[in-house]
């Protein structure tokens, strides 16, 4: 398979395109399990964060990367099995974020530029002289499944909840990249690996933060006190 850009395409929209997009699929038809997450690296392990888009993925994981977590990627997570270890491999340290999520959390002497082919984003680049990305594979401690706090939920509380291992099997089928649907054999073995993982105990969980920027460091002490537990 071979590919060009079209003519005036922009080199920095080629290599985002390339790195989120084609590579991830390119993997999934390698027989790879790649989820649709972003990923940060504590102390605990690697935690992921599975959700539609606006649910507040890049967000979670850049306040994180804000704290000196290192990121492992913000679009697509590969994830090995050995044994019983899950491990998870970085991509590449770029993460995207919307310019109010950004005016909050700060870039910390970043560079920030302009996502050409999303208008408002911002890219913020992790790459130059940081420690702030992993460059190494990370056992992963927790997947979590987003979604937003309940309106009775105490203001400022995040919650997690369990999941069963057929819920997690869907959530999980739900954020893999899959470049071929009709290759049947491919999505049997897809759907071993997914349902190896969605059975591992205390991997998968649910969970419900607020809109509340100003609520992340709670979150963050929910998230990781869950994660050492």
């Amino acid at each position: 398979m071979r590919g060009a850009p079209s003519r005036g395409a922009r080199p920095a929209i080629v290599a985002h395109l390339f790195l989120s997009q084609v590579l991830p699929l390119a993997l999934s038809r390698q027989g790879r399990l790649v989820m649709h997450a972003s990923a940060v690296a504590t102390p605990h392990g690697a935690v992921a964060f599975l959700g539609a888009a606006g649910q507040g993925k890049s967000t979670l994981s850049a306040s994180f990367v804000r704290r000196s977590f290192p990121l492992l990627t913000d679009d697509a997570l590969l994830l090995i099995e050995n044994g019983t270890t899950l491990t998870g491999v970085p991509s590449y340290p770029e993460i995207r974020l919307q310019p109010d999520v950004l005016a909050v959390l700060g870039n910390g002497g970043l560079e920030v530029h302009d996502v050409e082919h999303r208008a408002g984003k911002k890219r913020l680049r992790l790459d130059r002289g940081s420690r702030l990305f992993s460059r190494e594979p990370v056992p992963v401690r927790r997947i979590y499944v987003l979604g937003c706090a309940e309106p009775s939920a105490r203001s400022g509380a995040a919650t997690i909840s369990a999941v069963t291992p057929r819920e997690a099997f869907i959530e999980l089928v739900k954020h893999t990249y899959r470049l071929d649907l009709d290759d049947r054999s491919r999505l049997r073995d897809e759907f071993d690996s997914i349902g190896r993982i969605a059975a591992r105990p205390a991997l998968v969980y649910r969970l419900a933060v607020p809109r509340d920027l100003s609520e992340l460091p709670a979150v963050h002490a929910v998230i990781l006190d869950h994660c050492g537990s």
